[in-house]
């Protein structure tokens, strides 16, 4: 998800500001919360060079890394 975000937004401070929500917020979508950039997809597919399959699936990845590592 970090990868995914700094592609497309350069960092997660500049995700932050482009989509107007606070840099805690973007951190827990990569820490702990993924699907919580999917409230911002409008936004990201319209300005991003990027499909909406390609963001779901981040978010599909990225929230299966988490389940692993809390059963580990």
């Amino acid at each position: 998800m970090k990868e995914y975000i700094c592609k497309h937004y350069g960092s997660l401070d500049k995700c932050a500001e482009e989509l107007n929500v606070g840099r805690s917020t973007v951190y827990r979508w990569v820490q702990s919360n993924p699907r919580g950039i999917l409230l911002h997809a409008p936004e990201i597919l319209r300005d991003k060079d990027t499909t909406s399959l390609e963001l779901v699936s981040e978010v599909v990845h990225r929230e299966g890394q988490l389940t692993k590592a809390e059963d580990a």
